[in-house]
């Protein structure tokens, strides 16, 4: 009977875990994981504080887009740093970069999905930047 639990018990675990990393490999990150954030627009001398309000800047699955082999190049227009080292101690930045063309999330450029137009993605940045009315802090 205890070798059928542990064995019960430890496949259940095993396609619980499969089951985390493809999720986790589809929501790229959950952003109300994060404590913090810095959410910075380039036409701004600053950045908006973002920590009780997190979980409304999504998961990123909204968007419809697909990994790209091409470097992200360019200026950033929207800026989004999860655990900003000034605010989060002894853990790592997570960087989302929304540029002219691409975005690019923890260094890896991801474009449009087919039939996607990407200034919907700019779009949704701009939404969710305007969303937060926060005060604008110094870089």
């Amino acid at each position: 009977m205890k070798k059928t639990f542990a064995l019960v018990l430890a496949l259940v675990c095993l396609l619980a875990l499969s089951a985390c990393q493809a999720k986790g490999e589809q929501a790229r990150e959950l952003v109300s994981a994060f404590p913090a954030a810095a959410f910075s627009y380039a036409g701004d001398d600053g950045y908006k504080l973002i920590t009780s309000e997190i979980d409304t800047l999504d998961t990123f699955d909204s968007l419809r887009i697909k990994p790209s082999d091409e470097p992200f190049e360019g200026e950033w227009i929207y800026r989004i740093v999860y655990n900003p080292a000034q605010y989060v101690q002894n853990a790592e930045e997570f960087v989302i970069l929304f540029g002219e063309h691409s975005l690019s999330i923890n260094g890896k450029t991801y474009v449009p999905e087919d039939g996607v137009s990407y200034a919907d993605i700019l779009d949704w940045a701009a939404g969710k930047y305007a969303y937060f009315d926060y005060e604008l802090l110094p870089d």
